[in-house]
């Protein structure tokens, strides 16, 4: 050995210096430093260990000479700290180097078989400040001079050379990693703080970890309080994404509590902080793991988090870098977050604005006509426009048939037939019925309720019924292609619509009910009228006729008498006749207005009467637009009883329009009556009912005042302004 020494070449020990300090990967190094000191010192076997920073194990990185299944059991086999200690004890040191003893060596080591005159020296390899970073290990079986002190100082300067260029190339390699990690967070940031979309935020932030980890993932706080991945890059697989944690729970959940970092370095057989879900989809190939806290003005928001299915892939300066990543994108996740929030927030606004608005449509169109089937079809229009629904429909209930029957549909599906009907006891619109309650199916298929009529294609139903006083009238009928189509707020805005058609359903039948009473009223008016006037005047005529005919042979004279008497008769009923006829459609009403129809009405009944009626008129005829029928018809049915009924000389009829409202009195100094006593068939009877509803229909009231022997006074009150303009 120690001819070798003397007679190795000047360039080989250059060339070995110049490998040293070339700008390489410590584990390069150290490879070329053990195959340089076999190859150019003679030795055997060689291998060196080289200090892990984070656990002070050393690690077994370079072999030279050393068979396979060795190399495997080195690699395998770190020496904790107290192990290499007990082997740099004094008692075996030689010159700067040790001499491991052979018992400690097979017990630290456990190589095959060695020859028993072997021995092994540690030559350790020091950086500055004579810090031990690793050793080389020669063996020393082949030549008994290699322990020759000459021999040993050439492999001590071979390590103190290997030592300083192994920290240079740490040193180097320290610093292109705080480079890299500067240009990452450089361009992380710039990348995460120019857009407030949340999820270009995370695209970009798992962009940047996958160039530097395996894999890693964003768990943020949800509304529940529960840890949610929204972003992952790797294994991550679906499953995994499916998992929630709560504050706590894993180690996630303890990040998340504690507000600190957590690493490790062997997830299986991890014990600080008890792992969960490890068995769930991909995590169970975890082995190597860290997490750390997302903040956000001091609060903890969320966690990120790497992993690496190699165990001992991660060293401090990697929860570092994460925690510097964690500090650049916690602010611009929490400001997206905050953002996309009130962007839900106005769009939840804009949609109930919209439900509002077609709910007050609703109420409108409710208000504006009584017309019961142009009202269900505009409604049914309005809620499947407004609200954007696939297909609506309205059903109304026949309680007598027990069936629902289709008045209204609107939407792009092939229409039903109008006039469809269905069995109370079919479906989801019959559960609604007898329910009483709103029914949401989101997948028809699996609904053993169903049933299909030419909708075949409908996959998510809702069926709202429309209920007053406690009976159900109609159903609304909504049907999507789409699964799950309909949500809550669907349900409430619908169930709001329905209170609203209810009342206005209610209210249209109500009038229908009213008009065919008053149609019926109006026939038996007039059959009383008839009976009581034209009847018995034809009857009066008929006689007279008859007396005539008999009369004309026997008495030709009287004949010409009653002849006279019965033209006289006649133009009495033609009279009479157009009297009812002027009542039941008073001509000029629409091209005169309502002034001069009751002038004429007036005039009329003062020659028809013999009653001195006298009208007073004030204000603009303009103000009465809109209402000039219903009036009209209250003072026709007023002056009808004081000519049937009253036995009054004189009357007055006043009528004072104002833009603000409009009021007609009708005054008589007739018998009069008790108005306490004033009700049921006598009510009727004197037409007072039907004065009031018409009076109601305008918003008005009608006021009675009368005693017996001092007349009676009828006035109207009809307010004008907004309902005149819906009236108009």
């Amino acid at each position: 050995m120690s001819d070798l020494v003397r007679n190795l070449p000047l360039g080989d020990i250059l060339s070995l210096g110049t490998q040293l300090r070339a700008d390489i990967t410590p584990e390069t190094l150290l490879q070329d430093v053990a195959d340089a000191i076999r190859r150019s010192l003679g030795y055997s076997r060689v291998y060196v260990r080289l200090r892990n920073t984070d656990t002070d194990e050393l690690e077994a990185c370079a072999f030279s000479g050393i068979p396979e299944p060795q190399v495997a059991l080195l690699r395998a086999a770190p020496l904790a700290p107290a192990d290499y200690q007990a082997l740099l004890r004094t008692q075996h040191r030689v010159s700067e180097s040790f001499l491991a003893p052979e018992d400690e060596i097979l017990l630290a080591e456990s190589p095959a078989p060695r020859r028993r005159e072997s021995a092994t020296l540690l030559v350790p390899l020091r950086g500055r400040g004579d810090r031990l970073i690793g050793a080389i290990y020669v063996d020393t079986a082949d030549d008994p001079a290699a322990l020759e002190l000459p021999n040993i100082k050439v492999l001590e300067a071979i390590a103190r050379q290997a030592g300083l260029a192994l920290e240079n190339a740490r040193l180097a390699a320290r610093t292109q990693r705080l480079l890299a990690k500067e240009q990452l967070l450089v361009e992380l940031g710039r990348g995460v703080s120019d857009t407030l979309d949340l999820d270009v935020i995370l695209a970009r932030t798992m962009e940047r970890l996958n160039m530097e980890f395996q894999g890693g993932a964003i768990a943020l706080l949800n509304d529940d309080s529960e840890l949610e991945v929204v972003a992952s890059v790797g294994r991550i697989d679906r499953e995994a994404r499916r998992v929630r944690l709560k504050v706590g729970e894993g180690i996630c959940g303890w990040v998340v509590k504690e507000g600190l970092p957590f690493l490790s370095n062997d997830v299986w057989s991890e014990t600080r902080v008890a792992p969960v879900a490890c068995d769930v989809g991909m995590n169970g190939l975890i082995r190597s793991y860290i997490a750390v806290p997302l903040r956000t003005g001091g609060q903890v928001i969320g966690v990120l988090t790497v992993e690496s299915d190699r165990p001992n892939a991660f060293t401090y300066e990697d929860v570092d870098l994460l925690e510097a990543v964690a500090a650049q994108v916690g602010g611009p996740i929490s400001s997206a977050r905050l953002y996309q929030e009130a962007q839900l927030l106005a769009e939840q606004v804009r949609r109930r604005n919209k439900y509002l608005e077609v709910i007050n449509t609703l109420a409108r169109m409710a208000v504006s006509t009584l017309d019961l089937s142009r009202l269900l079809t505009s409604v049914t229009e309005a809620i499947q426009q407004g609200f954007g629904y696939g297909h609506v429909e309205l059903y109304v209930v026949n309680e007598a048939s027990q069936e629902v029957e289709l008045v209204a549909q609107s939407g792009p599906e092939e229409p039903i037939e109008i006039g469809y009907r269905q069995s109370l006891a079919k479906g989801l619109i019959g559960r609604a019925y007898h329910t009483g309650a709103t029914v949401r199916v989101d997948d028809v298929s699996c609904e053993p309720d169903y049933f299909v009529n030419t909708l075949v294609h409908t996959r998510s139903e809702l069926c709202v019924p429309i209920v007053a006083s406690g009976r159900v009238l109609a159903v609304l009928n909504l049907e999507s292609r789409r699964p799950a189509a309909f949500n809550e707020e669907d349900t409430a805005t619908l169930e709001t619509a329905a209170d609203v058609l209810a009342s206005a359903i209610e209210n249209a039948r109500l009038y229908q009910r009213a008009q065919e009473a008053a149609v019926l009223e109006e026939r038996s008016r007039l059959a009383r009228d008839l009976h009581d006037s034209i009847s018995q005047q034809l009857f009066s005529m008929t006689l007279t006729a008859q007396a005539a005919r008999a009369q004309l042979e026997k008495n030709p004279t009287r004949t010409a008498s009653q002849l006279e008497r019965l033209q006289e008769t006649a133009s009495a009923a033609l009279a009479e006749m157009r009297a009812l006829i002027f009542q039941l459609r008073p001509p000029g009403l629409s091209e005169q207005g309502l002034i001069a129809t009751l002038q004429q009405h007036v005039a009329m009944l003062r020659r028809r009467e013999g009653l001195t009626i006298d009208l007073f008129v004030s204000g603009e005829e303009y103000d009465t637009r809109g209402i000039e029928q219903v009036m009209y018809r209250i003072a026709q049915e007023a002056l009808n009883n004081v000519v049937k009924h009253a036995g009054a000389c004189q009357v007055e009829v006043s009528l004072n329009i104002q833009p603000e409202e409009v009021m007609m009195s009708i005054v008589d100094d007739g018998r009069g009556f008790e108005v306490s006593t004033a009700a049921g068939g006598q009510e009727r009877h004197l037409g007072l009912v039907s004065m009031r509803e018409r009076a109601a229909e305008l918003g008005g009231r009608l006021e009675l005042r009368s005693r017996p022997g001092e007349g009676t006074q009828i006035t109207v009150i009809v307010p004008r302004g907004e309902r005149s303009s819906v009236s108009g």
